[in-house]
């Protein structure tokens, strides 16, 4: 299995911030076993705007942990010195993935909806990628397992390179009957949307 690590962070500058990150958290994640390293900042997340999120996949909790730790260990004194503000950092199972799960640009749409099994995952995310992939790079769905009050819930982010292109998809697929059918008989409803682009 995967596991992807979401460390949210509040930065006066995302420049700063990438810096400290590729000199000092960076190297320490990839020690521990983080890979497809991943940072984004979020542009339409309502008070969530602006906030700097890294990602990082790892294949076991306890590395997920262990690099967490020894990430924050070894950033700390450079990001306090920069009022670089830790706001949350959240535990996801990836269960699915499809196309290229990379872009300039992205949606991380999070829903919640009744418990579903490896089959019903894999025929889920074949339905959505169908609907989604021509306007999307690729996506990873998964489910929220250690993340506060939101944990539970289920997540598919989308990458793209069109934004545009992204959002006419999604709004293709939500007026699909057959989407809108699949989604009633799983109990799926939206919780919340954000776009971010990729930066580093």
């Amino acid at each position: 299995m995967t596991y992807t690590v979401a460390t949210m962070a509040a930065a006066p500058n995302p420049t700063e911030f990438l810096e400290i990150f590729d000199a000092n958290a960076r190297p320490a994640l990839e020690a521990a076993g983080g890979s497809t390293i991943r940072v984004s900042q979020s542009v339409m997340s309502g008070d969530m705007t602006g906030r700097m999120t890294i990602a990082v996949d790892f294949d076991s909790i306890t590395a997920a942990f262990q690099g967490s730790d020894a990430a924050g260990t070894a950033v700390r004194p450079h990001a306090q010195e920069a009022g670089i503000q830790l706001m949350s950092r959240s535990l996801v199972l990836t269960k699915e993935e499809r196309g290229t799960t990379d872009g300039a640009f992205g949606s991380l749409l999070q829903v919640k909806g009744d418990p579903i099994d490896d089959a019903t995952w894999a025929a889920n995310a074949d339905t959505y990628w169908a609907a989604m992939g021509s306007g999307a790079t690729g996506q990873k769905f998964g489910q929220m397992i250690a993340a506060g009050e939101r944990t539970g819930l289920y997540v598919a982010v989308t990458w793209t390179d069109d934004l545009d292109a992204l959002q006419a998809a999604s709004t293709a697929m939500f007026a699909d009957p057959e989407i809108q059918k699949l989604m009633a008989s799983q109990n799926t409803q939206p919780v919340s949307r954000s776009l971010f682009r990729r930066v580093g």
